[in-house]
């Protein structure tokens, strides 16, 4: 009579196994709703199509996330958060000059959205759709753009601290430093490869634009204001003053 032989199996293998996918599981779970949104739009995008896409039931979706919303708000964290949250932690640092942050963080901006192409279908997509849905953009403002503005900040009020920069109403609008770096973005989206940025050179022209105007030894004294029709304020009383010596 033979005896069945069975091939010993390690009793820890299959465990750590199930441990390690379900550990991975809520990644998985983000990587197909992204697809599923970008290809779909919010409103198209239900939460079976995003299960069926990860290979998983519906309901293992819930054991993570609540709804649809918290689902999208996770994909939108995933792709941009993290880097705002490193450089967030790189501005409470006492090492680094203000301009080091600024260049570190613009970088940043262009590596993580405007070279992404997730990135950018997430834009296209709030874009598209936050006019229907505006909870959208006020989670994209809330978890993206607030905390960036706030780093923004700070690193301006660094900068004018350490002497690096001179005082400027930029302060209180700090977005504007990155602006070029959102127009960039909207290029693409708008006109692709049909009229290429070259983003190397761009970025670099970004990057002299911004620190020519924030640097205190790159201008002497204040820059000449803009009047409400566009010219520079102090030309025409300048001209004026001018006329009126020449008939003196």
């Amino acid at each position: 009579m033979r005896t069945k032989s069975r091939t010993r199996r390690n009793p820890g293998s299959a465990p750590r196994r199930g441990r390690r996918r379900k550990e991975g599981r809520p990644q998985e779970i983000l990587e197909a709703a992204f697809e599923e949104f970008a290809a779909h739009g919010y409103a198209a995008t239900r939460l079976e199509d995003v299960a069926k896409r990860g290979g998983i039931a519906k309901g293992t979706i819930y054991l993570y996330f609540k709804d649809k919303e918290r689902l999208f708000r996770a994909v939108v964290r995933s792709l941009i958060y993290p880097a705002l949250g490193a450089l967030d932690t790189l501005v409470g640092s006492p090492s680094g000059s203000a301009e080091e942050l600024l260049r570190k963080l613009l970088s940043g901006h262009y590596a993580l959205v405007v070279r992404s192409k997730k990135a950018r279908a997430i834009i296209r997509l709030l874009i598209a759709e936050s006019g229907k849905f505006p909870q959208l953009s006020h989670i994209f403002y809330r978890e993206i753009i607030a905390p960036g503005v706030s780093t923004l900040r700070r690193i301006l009020e660094k900068g004018v601290a350490s002497g690096e920069f001179r005082k400027a109403k930029v302060k209180d609008f700090p977005q504007i430093l990155i602006a070029p770096g959102v127009l960039a973005t909207f290029w693409i989206l708008m006109h692709g490869e049909r009229h290429p940025l070259h983003l190397d050179a761009y970025m670099r022209a970004h990057m002299e634009f911004v620190f020519n105007a924030l640097r205190t030894n790159s201008v002497e004294g204040h820059l000449p204001l803009p009047s409400s029709d566009g010219r520079e304020a102090g030309r025409d009383a300048r001209a004026t003053s001018g006329r009126r010596g020449e008939h003196s």
